[in-house]
Order: C-alpha cells, then structure tokens, then sequence
C-alpha cells in the first residue's frame, strides 16, 4: 500500500515552530497586553488589550497534532511526515498542516494511513482546529475520507494539551466498520441517484467529480487536460473506471480519486484529495444514516430472533 499524496519531511515545520510574545508593556501610563511573534527577524505585534486574552502559538499548535498522533498510535512508532496547506507570513498569520504517519494504520486485518489535520489562524486566536483523516485503499491511486464531524475537535487555546479519550484507535475501528457498510452500498447496492430518467450516467457522473473537487471540467476536459499526466481527460478515465467496476458510485469515486491523482501541481492536488474526504464524509453519514432509518421502520421478528440466538 503506497501513500498517494506528496508530503514533505517534517523538519519543513521548523520555521513555523514560533512561540508567542505576551506580555505586559507600558504605554503612556496605562499597563496594557500585548501579544506578538517574530518571524524574518521582524516583531509583528498581533493584539493590545487593557484584559488579558487566551491565544495559542504556532509551536504549541504543532506540538498539540504531534501529541494527538502519539496518542492515536501508542505504542507503535510514529514517521511523521508534513503536507503544508498555508504558510504562516507577516500579512498572513494562519497555519494549516496535515501530519501524515507514513507507517500503516491497522484496523483488524486491513491497512489504511492516518493523519491529522491542523487549522490555526490569529484571527481567530483563542481556538485551534484537529480532526483526524484516514486513507483507504481501494484502487491503485487510493481513496480518502475525512472522518465525521462529531469528531471534529474545536478547542480553547489553553486546552491544547487536554487530549481527550477519544483520540484512540477505537474511535477509527468504529468509523472503519461505517466505511465499509459505505463501500458496499455504493457497489451492490441501488443507485438511485444516477437515475437514467434524469440524464445520462456519464453526464452526471462528470459534474459530481466537479462538486466533489470544486473545480470546472470542460467538455472533453480540453483546458484541464494540461495539467495532468498521461493524455487522460476525465471522460476516458470514468469510462476506464465504469467498465472495471460497473454503472456504479464505487465507479465514480474511484474516477474522482483517479483524476485528481493525476493532477501534476502538487497544492492543487493535495487540495483536491482534501475536498474529496470532506465531501465523502458528508456523503457517508447521510448514506448510512438513511439506511438505518430505513431498517428500523421495517424491522421482522426472525432477522432480531437470528440476532439474539447466535
């Protein structure tokens, strides 16, 4: 099982481990707060306050995702790794990573990779952003899937280093049984929603790839085509996909992951995997939460009596 995206060794974070000036100044004859950093050897004052305020800093961000990877994965080793999404600058106070552990994830007897997503920006300074992310492999470019909301986890600056259970590998083993309840609708299950009576498979099947990656495909892709690789328009690469894996779901975002994998500028294309797990989470929890809906209001004594004498 091979990574599929281009990450960066996880030294490329060092510039970015800065600490926070706070302290109090005086100005006139007033005491007041300030808070402030120093990057390129310039002092960049941030927020003056007559109260103090909570704020985070860029080292103890990174400090609190290498943590939450060393908690998740204890007591296998880590290998981080650094996918870099916005970079920190005087006009532009904002950092935004994924820590990639480039050592497998087992969930039972199936690989996948982890990661950890990172958000942080002085602009909103007395919060800090993680959610985890797992890859699944299945197909040659990969598949990815950002894990459901509820474990989007929003924090006060000063509970950076309060990591809660729910950083454990149970969490993963249960939104691992979701992905795979998810995988098997999309490929046995009814499609409903490639419905012939509303226009072709293929027609639709191109605009959810633009959805699902936020970006225009033109007709025969004929702008997009040079940026990629291989000659491949997004046509010739779902009509691949359509006859391996059938008039299916599974088919297209297999078409999806295959498309942006062949995106030759890594930024957008690291981009685009992350618009596509931000999607298919969505997607899962809507899936899954209409099919139980379904199956308790049509529940038959023997499936519950089979259940109860196993």
């Amino acid at each position: 099982m091979k990574f599929i995206q281009d990450t960066q060794s996880f030294e490329v974070l060092k510039p970015y481990f800065i600490p926070a000036i706070y302290h109090r100044i005086l100005e006139g004859r007033k005491k007041i707060y300030q808070l402030s950093i120093s990057m390129d050897g310039v002092e960049k004052v941030i927020k003056k306050s007559a109260k103090p305020f909570e704020h985070a800093s860029f080292n103890k961000v990174i400090t609190g995702a290498v943590k939450r990877m060393e908690k998740l994965f204890a007591p296998d080793h880590l290998d981080l790794e650094v996918i870099l999404y916005k970079k920190p600058s005087l006009n532009q106070l904002g950092l935004s990573f994924e820590l990639v552990n480039k050592n497998l994830f087992k969930i039972g007897n199936e690989d996948y990779f982890a990661s950890i997503m990172c958000e942080y920006s002085y602009s909103k300074m007395n919060v800090v952003t993680y959610y985890p992310i797992i890859y699944r492999q299945v197909c040659s470019n990969g598949m990815v899937s950002v894990m459901s909301k509820n474990f989007t986890e929003t924090i006060s600056s000063d509970k950076i280093f309060d990591i809660g259970c729910e950083w454990s590998k149970c969490t993963f083993e249960t939104y691992q049984r979701k992905l795979k309840d998810y995988f098997e609708i999309l490929q046995y299950g009814d499609d409903k929603l490639f419905d012939e009576t509303t226009g072709s498979f293929e027609s639709k099947a191109i605009r959810k790839m633009e959805r699902v990656l936020k970006i225009s495909i033109m007709p025969q892709n004929i702008e997009v085509l040079r940026e990629f690789d291989n000659n491949h328009n997004a046509e010739s690469i779902l009509s691949d996909n359509i006859e391996t894996l059938g008039y299916n779901e599974f088919a297209v975002w297999n078409a999806i992951t295959d498309f942006a994998s062949r995106e030759r500028d890594v930024t957008k294309r690291n981009q685009m995997f992350l618009n596509a797990g931000k999607f298919l989470s969505n997607e899962v929890e809507k899936t899954l939460n209409k099919r139980d809906k379904e199956w308790s209001e049509n529940l038959v004594w023997n499936q519950i009596l089979r259940i109860a004498k196993k």
